[in-house]
Formats: structure tokens, C-alpha cells, sequence
């Protein structure tokens, strides 16, 4: 999971336009004529809602960073859900946040599998079900936001990873092995939402274990690659390794492409190798 910058997209206009009368239509179908049944929402259903999220996310899920394909289904992801919230541990639920189903804010690009209940398996073939779907964990309940009030106090005891505001690199850390871990001496809140949104949008699938392990192989290879065309290049002053040098700096590039899989994964390894590669490409710039 990677930090995306939302003022980088602009708001599609039908939502600039109309979002505040569906929201007071939501409003009237649920408080002024009491209804139980789900208000239709209509408008993040829009194509240019759905092309402006595929743009925003750079074709891939906000949680899991995995490509979402053409012919896939791509959820148009409430963050917070519009029709009702879930209680994982009673499997009661209350209404969700209607007035914000059709909010630019609140609506991310995910794929089905982080998006919609299902059951899947570890690397290790253990199965378990996730997916966020209803679900919107507080650290303390009674902060809950309602109709008519901001989010503020809310957002200070959220516990699901929001790419569009915190930034997950400051909090998330893997292992070689494609797992996710909460960065040490972050704070408790924090580690408790590395873990619920690991546990809720189900990032230790097992196919994600395997792309992002695969993902740490290729960058530290190619990094490897780099250090030893750099060392060549030291040992015989040879123009030739410097052209190598440079072009194995390209291919490290490819990795850094911001459409790019698990560009978590890949910026986190090359932090590891920081100092090194700053140094050769410092050496490369003087020549």
C-alpha cells in the first residue's frame, strides 16, 4: 500500500454538480420517510467516476496494489460504507454513512477481493475469509461520526489505512518473504491499523505473498546488478562499464514506475539500499 495523492485528480464534475442533492434525497429516504430499504444511489456509479478512479489509482486496488484487469470488476470502493456498518464481533449493524456515498473523498479504486467477503488462503494454505465490504473498525465506537457532523474526531480513532490520507510507508514494513508488518516504534493506534487493514482487505493472501516476495527478488537483484556494474566501473575506469552502470539504473527505474505492482514493497527495499545507491549515482553525475 503507497500513499496517493488525491489533489493530483480532478473531481469528476457530475459529483462536483450533483452530490449534495443525492445526498439530501438519501436523507429524506432514510430519516423524513423512515425507510429500511437501501436509497439507490446512483451517482458513483457514473463512468467518469469509474475513469477518474482508474486514473487516480493508477489501474490498481488502493490496498493491495495489485493490477485491477479489463475485464475484472473494478469496485468503486466506499471507505466508508454508504448503506450500513457492520460489527465484526456481534454481526450487528447500524446505517452507514449515506451522505457520503457520492463524496469524491471517500471513494477509492479496489479490486473484489480486498472490496467483497470471500475466503481465501495463506501461503501455507490456511484458509480465513476477509474483505472490508460493510466493515469500518473504530478504536472507540462512541466517536462514531453521524449525520450533520464533521469527521474529525472520528478520524482520530480510525483503525483502517486510508491511502489517500495516511501515509502507508511510514507505517508499513515487509519481509523478504512478501509478509507485512507495522513499522517498529510507530505508536499503538497505528500498529493496530497495520493489522486490521492486513486482517480486513485480506493482504496476506497467499497470491500476494508470492507477487510481492517475487516483487523484493527482482528489485534486490537489479540492485545487486547495479552494485556490481559499479564496482567494475571503479576497478577499470572503463567507459563501457559506465555506460552498463547507467543502463542498469534504467531497468531499476522500471520497478519505480508509478503503475507499477506493489510499489510499496519496491520503495521499501530500496530504502534499505539508500546510502549505497545515492552514492553511485552521485559517481555517475560527476562523470
Amino acid at each position: 500500500m503507497i500513499f496517493i495523492d488525491r489533489s493530483k485528480a480532478k473531481k469528476p464534475e457530475i459529483l462536483e454538480k450533483d452530490s449534495n442533492i443525492e445526498h439530501e434525497k438519501a436523507h429524506k429516504h432514510y430519516v423524513t420517510d423512515g425507510k429500511e430499504k437501501a436509497f439507490d444511489h446512483k451517482l458513483f456509479k457514473k463512468p467518469e467516476v469509474k475513469e477518474a478512479l482508474i486514473k487516480l489509482f493508477n489501474g490498481k486496488c488502493a490496498y493491495c496494489e495489485s493490477k485491477i484487469n479489463k475485464t475484472a470488476p473494478i469496485d468503486k470502493e466506499h471507505f466508508r460504507p454508504k448503506t450500513s456498518i457492520k460489527n465484526k464481533e456481534t454481526g450487528n449493524s447500524i446505517r452507514g454513512y449515506y451522505w457520503l456515498a457520492a463524496d469524491w473523498d471517500n471513494l477509492l479504486s479496489a479490486c473484489a477481493h480486498c472490496n467483497r467477503t470471500g475466503t481465501h488462503e495463506t501461503d501455507l494454505g490456511e484458509k480465513f475469509v476477509s474483505g472490508k465490504l460493510d466493515y469500518f473498525p473504530l478504536f472507540d465506537e462512541s466517536k462514531r461520526a453521524s449525520y450533520g457532523n464533521d469527521l474529525k474526531e472520528e478520524e482520530k480513532v480510525r483503525l483502517l489505512i486510508n491511502p489517500c490520507i495516511d501515509k502507508p510507508e511510514t507505517m508499513i514494513r515487509y519481509n523478504e518473504d512478501g509478509e507485512i508488518f507495522p513499522i517498529e516504534g510507530i505508536n499503538i493506534r497505528k500498529e493496530k491499523m497495520v493489522k486490521t487493514s492486513v486482517e480486513t482487505f485480506g493482504l496476506h493472501r497467499g497470491d500476494l505473498h508470492k507477487d510481492r516476495r517475487e516483487k523484493w527478488k527482482g528489485v534486490q537483484i537489479q540492485i545487486v546488478r547495479i552494485k556490481k556494474a559499479y564496482h567494475n566501473y571503479i576497478k577499470y575506469s572503463d567507459i563501457d562499464f559506465l555506460d552498463t552502470l547507467k543502463e542498469e539504473f534504467e531497468l531499476l527505474k522500471i520497478y519505480k514506475s508509478i503503475d507499477n505492482e506493489h510499489l510499496g514493497v519496491v520503495r521499501f527495499v530500496m530504502r534499505q539500499e539508500l546510502l549505497e545507491l545515492r552514492k553511485i549515482l552521485i559517481a555517475i553525475k560527476q562523470k
